[in-house]
């Protein structure tokens, strides 16, 4: 675990502890580029249990995220047919997915990008619990491939959304 993961259970708790002491000699975090005694097993059992045929693991948010655009992208390309690099994700205002140069230039907020430019392209941004301007965004851009919106925001307060928004 880091950051908030670990720090909402206070510092070195006890069952912590022993879980870390347990998993210790059997494995620690591993890279997906190496195989190891438990990937396999892992894989088959969230398969399963999500009804995909596969899965991406990742070791970071800003690292799933990332990947789940390049993978939005890569669909639009070979099956939606959207011109080469032309891709465009819709992000919401109030977003906070990571402090990479794509996620700080694919949001709201000026202390995240301001003097980092230039950014990643192809983010556009419609307010948060705001389903017509997302429908507005797909209608007029056929180079949309997808959405990132979080179900709950978290990095200006907790911010829930509307019924039905999701």
């Amino acid at each position: 675990m880091s950051g908030f993961g670990s720090t909402n259970q206070g510092h070195c708790h006890p069952e912590i502890i022993k879980a870390l002491i347990e998993q210790a000699p059997k494995l620690t975090q591993t890279s997906r580029s190496f195989l190891n005694t438990q990937m396999g097993t892992f894989a088959e059992y969230l398969c399963n249990v999500m009804g995909y045929e596969m899965f991406l693991p990742s070791s970071t948010g800003v690292e799933a995220c990332e990947s789940a655009c390049k993978l939005a992208r890569k669909w639009g390309y070979n099956v939606k047919g959207v011109e080469h690099d032309k891709a465009s994700i819709i992000m919401a205002n109030g977003n906070f997915w990571g402090r990479s140069i794509t996620a700080s230039g694919a949001c709201d907020d000026p202390s995240r990008y301001t003097g980092f430019g230039p950014f990643t392209p192809g983010f556009p941004l419609v307010d948060y619990n705001d389903v017509d301007a997302v429908e507005a965004m797909f209608k007029a851009d056929p180079n949309i491939v997808g959405i990132m919106v979080e179900p709950i925001q978290g990095e200006g307060g907790i911010i829930m959304p509307q019924e039905g928004y999701l």
